[in-house]
This record gives structure tokens, C-alpha cells and sequence, in this order.
């Protein structure tokens, strides 16, 4: 049976306690009779634990703040290969080479992780758009010395711009004359400035670039595919949120762990015991109802 790695919370892979913890699994990992491979979050893929990764079968997610991960998964978008696992799940694979090791990548997309991206994105182009509204506003009322200037202030402010794009623009001359009261053709004029007038539009193409790219995630593997086949690595990687469901469990305030308190390590080693028995019963009960 492969061996399934708990994912720690948020901000912790940085600190001492959570470095020894991982140090401390994979070191068991290796002493293990019979591995198989190693199933975890992309909390342990990280150059530091490189080197005693190459040397187990691993299946974690790679962080998507690799920019490899970006070009993979934008090359997996281009060439348009996707393989199927189910209904819902499409999947593209890719050999590489990082951090020294062999490794095949796994490009994974599937309908939840659509719908998620088209929210979450939907709700950061909302607020974009209100932001180039108040950015619009403030343009709109200054005056600039040339239409150069004026062009230049409007393109400087499309930069920044992620969802949108700029789809016409005007600029209007103010003139100014020596004199006050009503203009006439031979009074002559102090000078002139330069208003600009913008209207922006989704940029649609971008948008759904987006959405794809945020709707996929990349799955890596050591293992040769021949033990190990991409649909197993997957089905291996997607069988970690019951790992997670059971630590859950563990963690619940109904399950008094957090006010058991102990010294002696035969004492703590006994109580994890206990906690794992607990688990295992917990796991069976659930899958007595999900079959009845």
C-alpha cells in the first residue's frame, strides 16, 4: 500500500519543528520493508528536500510558484493533448528533468477546478474594473500640454491592467485665450490643453487564458510509468483527501487530543496508537455505511 504523507497548515514549512517532521517521515519512508511511493502536498517539493526525494518514489503536487510549472502548463494548453480519466478529469504528461531528478509531470485540469477559476476570476475582473473606473475618472479630469503626453499618461495606465484592454480613446483640445469674454477669430490664443477620453472593454482572450491556466495544477512522479501508470499516480494523489479527512478527525475538538498531555515518548507513542486504532475504526464505520 503506498504510503500517504499529512499536509501541515499554511506558514509552517519555514520553521524548525515542521523541517524535522519532514525530515523525520522521509527518513521512515526509507526504512520501510516495502516502499511504494510517497503521496504529499507541494509543501515538501522543494530544492532542500530534493536530495532525499530522488532517492524515494514520490507523488506530490509541484507549487504552482514555479515558473516551470507555469511554461509546463502552458505548454500542455498549446499542443492540446489531453488524455481522459474520467468525465470530469483530463490530464497531459510531461518528462523533465528539475532539481537533478527524472521526473514525470502530470498536467491536470478538470471541472471543479474550471468552476473555481471562472469564480475566482469573474470576482478579481469585477474589481479590477472598479479600480479602472476610479483610474478613468481621475484621468479624465487632468489637462496635459500635448496629445502625445495625454496618449502616453492612458497607455502608462493600460499596463497595469490584467483583464481589460483599452477600446478607444479621444483627445480633446481646450484653448485658451489672452483675453476674457467670448472668443472671436482675431484674438490670439495663450495656448492649448489636451484632455483624453477612454473606453475600456474585457479583454476577453486574456480572460479565458486565464481562466484556463488557473484551472489546471501539475502532479510530479519519480516513478517510471511502467509500475506506476499516470491514471494510478493520479487516482494515488486524488486518494490523499481521505488521508486528510481522517487528520481532521483528529483534530477535532470532540476528540479531546489537544487536552491530553504527556511526557515520557513510550507514553506519547502509546497514545498515537490509541489515536491510530481510533482512526482505523473511524475509516471502517465509514466505509460499512458508504457500501450498505
Amino acid at each position: 500500500m503506498p504510503l500517504v504523507s499529512k499536509s501541515w497548515d499554511g506558514n509552517t514549512s519555514d520553521t524548525p519543528i515542521f523541517k524535522e517532521r519532514a525530515e523525520a517521515l522521509m527518513a521512515a519512508f526509507a526504512r520501510s520493508p516495502t516502499p511504494r511511493y510517497l503521496v504529499a502536498d507541494a509543501k515538501l517539493y522543494t530544492e532542500d528536500t530534493a536530495a532525499t526525494l530522488a532517492k524515494l518514489g514520490f507523488i506530490p503536487r509541484i507549487p504552482g510558484t514555479l515558473k516551470l510549472v507555469s511554461q509546463a502548463i502552458t505548454q500542455a494548453l498549446e499542443e492540446d493533448r489531453w488524455q481522459r480519466l474520467d468525465e470530469a478529469t483530463r490530464y497531459s504528461c510531461l518528462e523533465l528533468c528539475h532539481y537533478g531528478m527524472a521526473q514525470r509531470w502530470l498536467v491536470v485540469s478538470s471541472q471543479a477546478a474550471m468552476e473555481r477559476a471562472e469564480a475566482s476570476i469573474t470576482k478579481a475582473q469585477q474589481r479590477e474594473w472598479e479600480a479602472i473606473e476610479k483610474q478613468l475618472l481621475h484621468l479624465h479630469a487632468k489637462r496635459f500640454e500635448t496629445p502625445e503626453a495625454a496618449q502616453a499618461a492612458l497607455q502608462a495606465l493600460s499596463k497595469s491592467w490584467r483583464y481589460h484592454q483599452l477600446d478607444a480613446s479621444r483627445v480633446i483640445d481646450h484653448k485658451r485665450y489672452a483675453c476674457k469674454g467670448r472668443p472671436t477669430p482675431t484674438r490670439p490664443l495663450k495656448a492649448i490643453a489636451w484632455q483624453i477620453h477612454a473606453q475600456v472593454r474585457p479583454a476577453q482572450e486574456v480572460i479565458e487564458a486565464h481562466k484556463q491556466q488557473s484551472a489546471c495544477f501539475v502532479i510530479g512522479t519519480n516513478i517510471q510509468a511502467c509500475p506506476v501508470s499516470d491514471a494510478e499516480v493520479l487516482r494515488a494523489y486524488k486518494a490523499q483527501s481521505g488521508v486528510e479527512g481522517g487528520f481532521r478527525f483528529l483534530k477535532d475538538p470532540l476528540f479531546f487530543v489537544s487536552s491530553l498531555f504527556v511526557k515520557k515518548p513510550r507514553r506519547i507513542q502509546g497514545l498515537l496508537m490509541v489515536m491510530t486504532l481510533a482512526l482505523l475504526v473511524y475509516a471502517l464505520t465509514q466505509r460499512r455505511l458508504r457500501q450498505q
